[in-house]
Order: C-alpha cells, then sequence, then structure tokens
C-alpha cells in the first residue's frame, strides 16, 4: 500500500439487498470495519441498498456511535438538515473549492468519524480529495523539523468573520446566530467569553473572532502524529477581515504562518492526496483524527448531492 492509495474499498454482498440485512451486516462486522479504518483510515462502500437520507440514517445509526449534531456543533459551514442526524455537507456554490481539513478542527469540539453519502454525483468535478494526515506530519517533520516544532509549541489561532445571517458565497457561511446557538448580540458574547474567544463587531453587525490557541498536532491511538488542524482551509479558502486583512489562521502565539510555509504544506499534501470521484450510492466514512478531505468544484446540469453524517 503506497501513501496516496489508502482507501479500503468493500463492494456489496450478495446477500445485502435491503437496509435492514445491511444494518445486520454492519452489526456483526463492525469490529472489522473499525480495524480497517485504523489502517486506512478511510473506508468506501459501493452498491448497498441505501437510497435516501432516511436509508442513510439507518445505515449510520447501525454502528451505534454518539451522533454529533449540526445544531450543536461551531461548524461555520452552511448545511441543511435532512433527518436528526443527517445534512447537506455543505451549501456552498458549486464553482467555490474548500480546502483540505480535518472537519471543525477549529472549534473545541470536532467528530471522530465522518460518513458520507452520495445521493446524486455530479457530471463534472466535484471530487472529495483525502489525506492521511499522518503521513503529511512525517514529511513535514522530515521536511523541515524545526516546523513541526513551532506548531507543536505553539499551536494555532484563527480568525473568522461570521456574517450577520446566513450568507452563501462560500464554503464558511454560517451566521454568527446558528454558529453560536444564540439569538442576540449580548448572547454572543457570553458565548464568546465561555469560550476563551476574543471578538469584534463589524460593519452589518457581522463579528469577526479570533479563537483561543488550539493544538495543531494530534497524538494517535497508534502512537503516529497527525497534522490535524485547519491551516490549509483556512489560508488558502477563507475570507479576510475586510478591513484590517487579518490572516485566518496564525501561530498560537500570534505570529503569521508565511505564505512560503503554507506553500510547503500545500505541495507535500497534494503529493499525498488521492481525490475521489463520486458514484451515486456511495458512502466514505473517514476518521477525521487521521484524513483531511474537501471538495472540488462542479458543473453540469445533474445536481450534486453528498450528505454526512458526524459521530464521535
Amino acid at each position: 500500500m503506497t501513501r496516496k492509495t489508502f482507501l479500503h474499498e468493500v463492494r456489496r454482498d450478495k446477500d445485502l439487498i435491503t437496509p435492514g440485512s445491511t444494518q445486520n451486516w454492519i452489526e456483526k462486522n463492525k469490529i472489522s470495519i473499525e480495524s480497517q479504518l485504523e489502517e486506512h483510515g478511510a473506508i468506501l462502500f459501493s452498491d448497498l441498498p441505501v437510497k435516501s437520507a432516511e436509508d442513510f440514517d439507518h445505515f449510520v445509526s447501525a454502528f451505534q456511535y454518539d451522533t454529533f449534531t449540526y445544531e450543536e456543533s461551531l461548524s461555520n459551514a452552511v448545511r441543511i438538515n435532512k433527518t436528526d442526524k443527517v445534512f447537506t455537507a455543505n451549501e456552498a456554490p458549486k464553482e467555490v473549492e474548500i480546502f483540505l481539513h480535518h472537519e471543525m478542527a477549529q472549534t473545541p469540539i470536532y467528530p471522530k468519524y465522518i460518513f458520507f453519502f452520495c445521493k446524486s454525483a455530479s457530471l463534472h468535478g466535484g471530487e472529495t480529495p483525502l489525506c492521511r494526515s499522518d503521513h503529511l506530519y512525517a514529511e513535514l517533520l522530515n521536511e523541515d523539523p524545526n516546523l513541526i516544532m513551532k506548531f507543536e509549541e505553539n499551536g494555532v489561532i484563527y480568525n473568522s468573520v461570521m456574517s450577520n445571517g446566513d450568507e452563501m458565497v462560500s464554503g464558511q457561511g454560517r451566521s454568527w446566530q446558528k454558529t453560536l446557538g444564540i439569538k442576540s448580540k449580548q448572547e454572543a458574547e457570553i458565548r464568546l467569553n465561555d469560550l476563551g474567544y476574543t471578538w469584534n463587531w463589524i460593519e452589518g453587525d457581522n463579528l469577526f473572532v479570533t479563537t483561543k490557541p488550539f493544538a495543531a498536532i494530534k497524538e494517535l491511538e497508534d502512537g503516529n502524529k497527525s497534522f490535524f488542524n485547519q491551516v490549509l482551509a483556512a489560508s488558502l479558502g477563507w475570507k479576510k477581515n475586510s478591513k484590517e486583512d487579518i490572516s485566518p489562521v496564525k501561530f498560537g502565539n500570534g505570529e503569521e504562518i508565511s505564505e512560503s510555509i503554507i506553500q510547503i504544506i500545500s505541495e507535500l499534501a497534494k503529493s499525498l492526496t488521492l481525490l475521489r470521484q463520486w458514484e451515486d450510492k456511495d458512502i466514505l466514512l473517514i476518521d477525521n483524527y487521521r484524513v483531511m478531505h474537501g471538495r472540488k468544484p462542479f458543473s453540469g446540469e445533474k445536481n450534486r448531492e453528498v450528505l454526512v453524517s458526524l459521530t464521535t
């Protein structure tokens, strides 16, 4: 197995002809599936009898993991709930690229497992890039040990603009009201203070937020380390504070992460990335601690619809 081709594929057994039989199969094979996930980082289930958001909900439920709901999260992506635990992956326009990231690594709470379900694949583009961050950590350590040391010692802080009401022009358009789960400015400030964040109200009652420092490296159960953060997605895709032009991500001590550093990380990640083209009914399970994901732009008359469920 090369570092690039790490995706483990599971094809449909002839006996898996109903959602119920699939649930029974999962319950019997859960330990084996988790073992494969630990080894490969991502598992693709193909051609299962899963056709709807409700079927997908039942598929995820068979694993008996705790649900990570969209409403309760601090996610900055606009999504639409289909069931209590299933929602759209991201409502950003089709021409917008969502760069490699670990889900919600810019927040204090994030999922362990991410389930994706391709209800409808796009005609052109729309691939999901996958990158093993434990492999990326090893490559960065070999390339520049001092850089890895800076990330390990300082962590990172994130600067983000939360809009007053959802806006759909980017992958980070969820309003501050929904992101923080509140309704008023006063409630927002109380929540932000509890989180240890700093903030400023900017034009149009939008909110500029700076997080407390978060770790940029995660130690995995197997003893390896993962480059676990949103450095690439924030640097390459997040919008900046229009007045101050503040970088979306910095080292935890406030030091800028230079463009040359971002380029090094980006090029190494690209060399390790598997670009997965979706097919209808594909289900992808990834270990969020070990694998980054993203979304390529797409086009065509056929609507791309990828649903997601997050669990711990």
